[in-house]
């Protein structure tokens, strides 16, 4: 994987021209994306307007221009993390991208790839704040000064099927797959520790349909990609952490890492992204996650939540 990036934050606010214009009212633009999580990601613009708007700025073999408009394609959707895809020519590569922003309009977050070609592919995350931000006001009691967040993830899964069939195998670009899962963030405010993972992850094909990963015709557990966990790391006072992801059960291997914030009034929500190797000890096989998970003691809590 290639892993040039810049620093900075990569959200670049749209004003509603397709320009990026000024921070939002309220973004958080510091340097809050890692490098680990930022890759071959410049900036993004996105405007949820309409269906959303979204342009790309990828430091990679993306488009002619450095920043290019991306296509909404609804039917790529993903509970919530609207799709974009962009293919300048039918010889060159082709990319997904997954952006969400929260029910508050607190937090966005976004994930994009494309699927490889020539033996490399280009990819990246990014999270921001787009409202104010607030720590809970601790207390004694139950859900004081420890919360449960869940929800939705949703991934950028690298190599997926080919893009081009006219194309001799070798020269052939690649689309991603998707991967949808149910993730779990659990966060101590008084010893600012978080922890967390997605687990009931499932590889999507271009129709939404669950893979059969071991090909023996039937869906159940043994076709969905191995959970993964983050395992306990600290957050600072503005509420945001980086840490590890391992495969559940497993931890003495790290596959990649995952980095994220808090946001609302209370933090009455979390999100953040990973970067994986999903399967374990295959170099050429990536993937792009984002997550936005609303308390499970606010409004518009996830179904995982109950009972608790």
């Amino acid at each position: 994987m290639l892993l040039a990036a810049c620093g900075g934050s990569p959200w670049v606010e749209d004003d509603g021209s397709g320009n990026g214009g000024g921070d939002g009212g309220g973004s958080d633009t510091s340097t809050a994306v890692p490098d680990a999580v930022k890759v071959n990601l410049r900036s993004i613009a996105y405007n949820p307007a309409n269906g959303g708007s979204l342009q790309v700025n990828l430091q990679g073999l993306q488009s002619s221009p450095e920043a290019v408009a991306f296509r909404r394609d609804s039917s790529l959707d993903i509970q919530g993390y609207r799709a974009f895809t962009y293919q300048e020519t039918g010889l060159q590569r082709k990319y997904l991208a997954l952006v969400r922003e929260n029910e508050r309009g607190n937090l966005r977050v976004a994930a994009v790839a494309d699927g490889g070609q020539f033996n490399r592919h280009f990819g990246g995350t990014t999270f921001a704040r787009i409202d104010a931000y607030t720590r809970p006001n601790l207390s004694n009691g139950t859900e004081k000064g420890q919360f449960s967040y869940a929800g939705t993830y949703a991934g950028v899964f690298v190599p997926g099927d080919t893009a081009n069939n006219t194309l001799p195998d070798a020269l052939r670009p690649n689309q991603t797959l998707r991967v949808r899962g149910d993730a779990l963030i659990n966060a101590n405010f008084a010893n600012d520790l978080v922890n967390g993972g997605v687990d009931n992850r499932w590889l999507l094909d271009s129709r939404g349909r669950r893979i059969d990963l071991n090909g023996d015709g039937t869906l159940n557990a043994e076709d969905q990609l191995t959970a993964i966990a983050f395992p306990s790391t600290q957050m600072n006072k503005s509420g945001r952490f980086v840490g590890d992801v391992e495969f559940a059960g497993d931890p003495n291997l790290s596959i990649g890492k995952v980095a994220g914030l808090f946001g609302g009034r209370g933090a009455t929500d979390v999100g953040g992204t990973l970067v994986i190797n999903p399967i374990g000890g295959e170099s050429d096989i990536w993937e792009y996650g984002a997550f936005t998970l609303p308390r499970c003691d606010t409004a518009g809590a996830s179904p995982l939540c109950n009972p608790r």
